[in-house]
């Protein structure tokens, strides 16, 4: 297992002159014991797939519970990206260099992701579950079920309104059992 530092490109603007997002996301090239070789990605919230991305397939797309996948070669020298179909137009997820990133530049990434005031991980409450065929994710005061990809994709979305509720949700959802609940409701817009 090699560990991959990778620079989002979801809902992010045109690089083509130069990257404009930093190394903050992290996944995983797996190597089987036949020599096959996986991208496993279990961060990527609401669009990546909980299956491993086959890396030997080249440029074809695959057919993963979530949707359809593929890697492609970058724009960027030397790195690869992710895409995801939605509504039959590729959209990049993410890009990475193949090469294993080490443990002081995963320790920078996650430093700067978890403390720069601009991060997304310092100003927005987000978590991510997936129980059986269904994606459950909250984002500050909007709570998502998502069943399904693609047109067959049926979602509910709730407003979550007060403290009381949000708490419920993390606890029986999430399975997160928080010690200091001040400030949670800071999250949520009145």
């Amino acid at each position: 297992v090699e560990p991959l530092l990778c620079r989002v490109r979801w809902g992010k603007p045109d690089d083509t002159e130069e990257p404009n997002t930093g190394f903050t996301h992290f996944a995983l090239k797996v190597t089987t014991e036949d020599g096959s070789h996986f991208l496993a990605d279990v961060g990527f919230a609401g669009t990546n797939s909980i299956e491993p991305v086959n890396l030997d397939v080249g440029q074809d797309p695959q057919e993963l519970p979530e949707g359809r996948f593929r890697v492609v070669p970058s724009k960027h020298k030397d790195f690869h990206v992710l895409e995801l179909l939605v509504k039959d137009e590729w959209r990049s997820l993410y890009e990475w260099r193949d090469e294993k990133a080490p443990l002081v530049d995963q320790e920078c990434s996650n430093w700067f992701s978890c403390t720069y005031p601009a991060a997304r991980f310092t100003n927005q409450l987000f978590t991510c579950i997936i129980i059986g065929d269904e994606r459950h994710h909250i984002l500050n005061d909007i709570y998502v079920i998502r069943k399904g990809h693609g047109i067959q994709n049926k979602t509910t979305t709730e407003k979550i309104t007060n403290k009381a509720r949000l708490l419920e949700l993390i606890d029986s959802v999430f399975g997160v059992k928080l010690i200091d609940k001040n400030g949670i409701d800071r999250y949520l817009k009145q």
